[in-house]
């Protein structure tokens, strides 16, 4: 796999096979950020920034293979956050019930900034992050794998269109 390529080049098309493998390289790669915010802080997580033309490119490529524009990894995003929250928001409840108090004590609390102690807003934060942490991680999975499986299962366009060649191992069923 060439990465520079793959990851960093939004033209051209790309299997189902090097996208899965391209989509899985990120996942790991943000899962590892997620982790690295818990343990060094949440500033860590500015880190993920770095994976956003990556993200469009890997599925850019992929929607090309299928013969449609890279626009549509909008409708990607859109589905990605949808499931994230709702399976966030079921895993949150399921797995760390007392979350959800301390949610609305931190929001609480940054809606009358003056009466509230800084240090302990601060040690609230920090537990929430890592409370919640399992969960963020596991909706994160849950639905890149839900987004990247509809993507995989696009039909390739097993002729030449307009972004390019037919891809090698295309799926064209």
């Amino acid at each position: 796999m060439d990465f520079r390529q793959t990851f960093f080049d939004a033209q051209g098309r790309m299997s189902p096979r090097n996208f899965a493998r391209g989509l899985i390289v990120l996942t790991g790669v943000m899962v590892v950020i997620q982790a690295l915010a818990v343990i060094a802080g949440p500033q860590a997580n500015v880190l993920q920034y770095a994976l956003v033309f990556p993200y469009i490119s890997v599925f850019a490529k992929r929607l090309h293979d299928a013969g449609q524009t890279a626009w549509l990894w909008l409708a990607f995003l859109v589905g990605w956050v949808v499931v994230n929250a709702v399976v966030g928001g079921i895993l949150m409840q399921l797995m760390v019930p007392g979350a959800m108090e301390l949610s609305t004590d931190l929001v609480n609390a940054m809606m009358a900034p003056e009466s509230v102690d800084q240090a302990a807003l601060s040690a609230k934060v920090e537990e929430f992050a890592r409370l919640s942490a399992v969960p963020n991680i596991l909706s994160f999975l849950i639905a890149s794998g839900v987004t990247g499986y509809v993507a995989y299962s696009l039909k390739s366009d097993p002729r030449p269109n307009r972004f390019g060649p037919p891809t090698t191992g295309s799926r064209s069923s």
